[in-house]
């Protein structure tokens, strides 16, 4: 799973109001990597030592992978034949792409080129490079299936390793060159490739269905990556120094403009990669719009019934969990694929068939928008906020007290759900716990001030530009992030 994706699905799932409104992505993606490399650790020192993980294959080595011939599902020693060949055409695809883009950038300033490469002349480039084929793509596996697959192995710890090299590949950039970069240019540059980056996105819109359809999910990324390179190799700098930005992580995992930047650059990519794809049809558009609206509605329902039981003191926080994870385990099944439609591919699937009453009928009952709405909040710069629609009318004051109400409120169901889990037999989810947590403390809110949480978010993000400068508001914020990570935590130490 990528960074951005991690964070957008944790949004979508759990969406504090503020995590919208104090943009630290990456402050939030580094604790959760940590917790669970400090629970990884923890098993290890229990388990029997293992023997060494085998390295992966090195960037320049011939293939050695054979594409599986069976029919069924891949076995452990395939998953992990696979990865190493993932990671070899990783590392081969990398290091070419910002030659490619070296050599491009200086003969266009030899030749004083000022337009720049299209997209197909771009995309021609690549093609001529002749690089090795993306075993996922040899596969026919999907990002979305490939996730899965790896996330069947997360207790493995070789498996484990290898998912962490592709998901976090070692830099090839000069570190004494990258360290002379400034965290000023290294936001200077991040800018400059966002503003890249939506050319990019807004030519392959200008592009003729056929034509966009013709790429695949790498052939868009690697073309939009070689665009964007060459951008920032004519500032005079080098691709894979920039990417030794790790140097600066503890600056720059909480600069908010640094977090919007990447966050701009994900999204596009995923708006990039999904425009290239068929739209599921309109049957099953609609088929997960209505799924979504019920899901909500039995969802909002449920919650409010466990926390009034909570509350009456008839369940505990056990019982409230196992409540939780018996609900979920009941949610109906979609049609295979429909379940990964990502936040850019519903919004695709709308504009394209939005002029049809049922499908504008089942988007607003859905709520989409309002979730669209505040997962783009993360992009958004300081003093910006999203389009005011008509609904309860809030003021900035009132929010920030619900937020301090939903701290209290999280701090209460935290601990009581970590001695809850302590005392379980059976091993928590992060995921159902998080969930519980947040649900519970927003119906708690509800109850009080009579606003919906969508209410409340749309109500925040609507006044983001006052609440960004507000400390209270902060500090509730923080404290709520604080509260979903020490809940994933102490999860992750039940396993």
């Amino acid at each position: 799973m990528t960074e951005a994706s991690i964070l957008s699905d944790k949004l979508r799932r759990y969406g504090t109001l503020g995590a919208g409104i104090i943009p630290d992505a990456l402050a939030t993606i580094r604790f959760l990597e940590a917790t669970k490399a400090k629970a990884k650790a923890s098993r290890a020192q229990k388990a029997p030592k293992a023997s060494p993980s085998k390295a992966p294959a090195p960037a320049s080595g011939s293939r050695t992978w054979k594409k599986p011939s069976g029919r069924g599902p891949l076995t452990r020693q395939e998953v992990s034949e696979l990865l190493d060949e993932t990671i070899r055409v990783q590392g081969i695809v990398q290091i070419e792409i910002s030659q490619l883009a070296r050599d491009l950038a200086k003969e266009r300033s030899d030749k004083k080129k000022k337009k720049s490469l299209s997209i197909p002349e771009a995309y021609q480039r690549i093609k001529e490079l002749k690089l090795p084929i993306d075993p996922l793509e040899e596969l026919d596996l999907s990002e979305q299936a490939f996730q899965k697959l790896i996330s069947q192995y997360e207790n493995d710890e070789e498996v484990s390793v290898k998912a962490q090299l592709l998901l976090h590949p070692e830099p090839k950039g000069d570190t004494v060159r990258a360290r002379s970069i400034s965290v000023e240019k290294i936001i200077e540059i991040h800018q400059f490739m966002v503003v890249r980056m939506q050319k990019v996105l807004t030519e392959f819109l200008t592009l003729d269905q056929e034509t966009r359809r013709s790429f695949s999910n790498k052939a868009c990324e690697t073309t939009a990556e070689l665009l964007v390179s060459i951008a920032v190799e004519q500032q005079g700098v080098h691709c894979e120094d920039v990417e030794q930005a790790g140097l600066h992580e503890n600056v720059l995992a909480n600069h908010p403009e640094f977090a919007r930047c990447t966050e701009q650059l994900a999204n596009m990519m995923q708006h990039l990669t999904g425009s290239a794809q068929p739209r599921a049809e309109k049957a099953d558009f609609l088929e997960v719009l209505r799924n979504m609206a019920n899901h909500a509605q039995a969802s909002k329902e449920f919650s409010k019934k466990v926390y009034e039981d909570y509350r009456a003191k008839s369940c505990n926080a056990g019982q409230a969990y196992r409540r939780f994870e018996d609900f979920n385990a009941a949610q109906p099944v979609l049609k295979e694929g429909l379940e990964d439609l990502t936040p850019v591919e519903l919004q695709l699937c709308y504009d394209e068939y939005r002029e049809d009453p049922e499908v504008q009928q089942a988007w607003n009952k859905a709520g989409v928008e309002n979730s669209l709405n505040l997962a783009s909040s993360l992009s958004l710069k300081p003093g910006a906020s999203p389009e005011d629609k008509k609904g309860k009318k809030i003021k900035p004051s009132e929010i920030v007290e619900m937020q301090e109400l939903m701290v209290d409120e999280m701090k209460r169901l935290c601990e009581a759900s970590r001695e809850a889990a302590k005392a379980s037999q059976k091993p928590w989810q992060a995921d159902t716990a998080m969930q519980m947590v947040q649900a519970l403390a927003s119906a708690a809110v509800e109850r009080r001030y009579g606003a919906s949480p969508e209410e409340v978010t749309m109500a925040g993000l609507q006044n983001a530009p006052t609440l960004q400068k507000n400390e209270r508001f902060v500090r509730a914020t923080e404290k709520q992030q604080e509260i979903i990570m020490t809940v994933a935590s102490f999860c992750s130490q039940s396993q």
